[in-house]
């Protein structure tokens, strides 16, 4: 009978080993509070965005950035590249912000709640008719389980993360504690007073020229509301004008 478990236990092993490193909280060596980044470059904060005025900053690098609260608040920047087999020269870059609330699932997963009105996402493509494109987006997202353990070659903190669907995300070191972070509340749309926030709408550029490789685009400028007004009366008055002429 004994050597019917022990048996038992040694077909078990292999499963057992085959389901990678425990991600659950119960295995973490620190707190979640804190920003965590895949690149230097790259940081959460007002340094990344502004939605309030439809605005990012870019960084010299892509990657991924989070930071959490132990209250239950977090903020996400990304920047992305993603190329085209098919044209080389149309690489898509792709830049988000969002923040929001968190909360951890008794299964081990994390789930990401934005407050949608917030969140912003740019996507930049040469080959597009506008190549530059700044909207909402309000994405929820699931990692199906998480943890941090000690990087052997840094000795810092390092925040793995896994998607949903196994995917894992790049590893996040620990940069910041408290985190930089915008504040934790509806910065736009509603706020957590049910007071209305003024938005800037969704502005679109064409530009011609946006990538070049081993840089990054620089701050854009999307003008003021002041400038666009007084380009509509320039046009009107010469309209005007040419109306006189006709007569």
């Amino acid at each position: 009978m004994i050597s019917l478990i022990l048996a038992s236990f040694a077909l078990l092993s292999p499963l057992a080993s085959a389901q990678g490193p425990d991600l659950s909280s119960a295995n973490n060596v620190t707190s979640l509070e804190g920003e965590w980044s895949s690149n230097a470059a790259v940081g959460t904060g007002g340094d990344f965005c502004i939605p309030a005025e439809m605005k990012f900053t870019y960084p010299n690098n892509t990657g991924i950035a989070y930071a959490f609260t132990d209250d239950g608040f977090f903020e996400e920047a990304m920047y992305r590249y993603k190329g085209n087999a098919s044209n080389p020269k149309c690489i898509t870059a792709t830049i988000q912000w969002q923040h929001g609330r968190y909360g951890l699932n008794d299964n081990g997963s994390m789930t990401l709640y934005p407050f949608g009105a917030d969140g912003r996402i740019q996507v930049q493509d040469p080959c597009a008719a506008v190549t530059n494109i700044i909207t909402y987006i309000d994405q929820q997202t699931l990692y199906a389980d998480w943890g941090i353990t000690i990087d052997q070659q840094t000795k810092n903190y390092v925040l793995k993360l896994n998607r949903f669907d196994g995917a894992k995300m790049p590893p996040m070191y620990l940069t910041a504690r408290p985190p930089n972070m915008l504040p934790t509340q509806p910065l736009t749309g509603v706020n957590a007073s049910g007071q209305q926030v003024t938005t800037r709408k969704r502005s679109t550029v064409t530009i011609s020229d946006f990538l070049k490789r081993g840089s990054a685009p620089s701050r854009l400028s999307l003008g003021s509301d002041n400038a666009v007004m007084g380009a509509a009366g320039v046009a009107v008055g010469l309209m005007a004008s040419i109306s006189v002429l006709l007569l």
